[in-house]
């Protein structure tokens, strides 16, 4: 039906939308098709998906301040909210990335490498816990960065109890090795929240580093209904969360904040002689690539920052608890269904 797509001869513009109106997008299951409920969803609000249409039409690159300081100094201001969602104290700050997994790698990036500072750990194959909730990223991430993982069992949420008697466990050389502890803040298929507040604790006392993965569940911190499930999420020294999941973003559009952004940009700032303009006196600002593994970045979440000044937060609470309410309201029938 479709045939060959890249071709000498050219087809336009129109006959390229009419192939993927009535070919290709029935060939695949977007967020409102009836069939999608199966699938991790996203929200996107009619402002958003245009506000995100005129972005990609402006094609700003958004990694330097020197390119794109207007698009920029409007993903901080949507960024500051976010920070103020966690609790986290000053001078916590992130930036956006394309999704979870680009934002766990870059915290876990960091964790190591500050990990790697202390000259006895220089040529050590680091080592991260979390638990086998964990979205399946942490451990895909884990390879990237040839770490090691294991993994805490648990039926429920990983408490700062189980936590411990793992690590206890484990050899003092294994011990030595732990950089990281990934709890997470929502996992994909149950929304279990892992005792971020014991874990938290638990870290602060063994002096490792605490990332909690909110990508899934992260959203809920604007809910005043379950904000305080999140208990602990305030001392973390890293955190994801997707607003492409739960508040109303288009794909992709990520974030990662960290407790201390200056340990980030010791990670992830990169140098080049291509570069070095950047360093210019003349363009000192926040430049969102030092504080990521990405270096070519649209301004593709700008229309984040659009989308809260067209709706304003106080009329978000609505969707918000609804979003919770919902699949409380499926639960119940089902059971009453048995």
């Amino acid at each position: 039906m479709v045939g060959e797509t890249v071709t000498d001869s050219r087809i336009g513009g129109e006959k390229a939308f009419e192939l993927f109106r009535q070919v290709l997008v029935k060939a695949t299951v977007p967020i409102d098709h009836p069939r999608h409920l199966a699938f991790v969803p996203a929200a996107p609000t009619r402002a958003a998906i245009l506000f995100d249409l005129v972005t990609s039409a402006s094609s700003i690159h958004g990694a330097y301040w020197m390119e794109g300081a207007g698009g920029i100094f409007c993903e901080n201001e949507a960024m500051k909210w976010l920070v103020s969602l966690t609790g986290m104290p000053e001078p916590a700050f992130g930036v956006f990335t394309s999704g979870g997994t680009a934002a766990n790698l870059s915290a876990i990036v960091t964790a190591r490498e500050k990990w790697r500072r202390d000259p006895k750990n220089i040529n050590q194959k680091g080592l991260l816990i979390t638990s086998i909730g964990a979205h399946s990223s942490i451990k895909a991430m884990a390879k990237v960065i040839d770490a090691d993982v294991l993994l805490v069992e648990s039926e429920d949420a990983m408490t700062q109890q189980a936590l411990g008697r793992f690590y206890g466990n484990l050899s003092t050389t294994e011990q030595e090795r732990v950089f990281a502890i990934v709890g997470t803040g929502g996992t994909t298929n149950a929304g279990i929240i892992d005792d971020l507040d014991g874990i938290a604790d638990f870290c602060i006392t063994h002096k490792i580093w605490f990332h909690v993965d909110a990508a899934y569940g992260g959203g809920a911190l604007a809910s005043k209904t379950v904000r305080h499930l999140f208990k602990g999420i305030e001392k973390a020294d890293s955190v994801t969360i997707d607003p492409h999941k739960w508040l109303f973003s288009p794909y992709d559009c990520g974030a990662v904040i960290y407790k201390n952004p200056e340990e980030a940009k010791e990670a992830h700032a990169q140098e080049g002689s291509y570069l070095e303009i950047f360093k210019d006196e003349g363009a000192f600002g926040f430049n969102p690539s030092d504080y990521q593994i990405q270096l070519t970045e649209g301004l593709g979440v700008f229309h984040y920052g659009f989308l809260w000044r067209h709706t304003g937060l106080k009329n978000m609470n609505g969707p918000w608890n609804r979003g919770y309410n919902w699949p409380k309201w499926l639960g119940s029938s089902l059971r009453k269904t048995h």
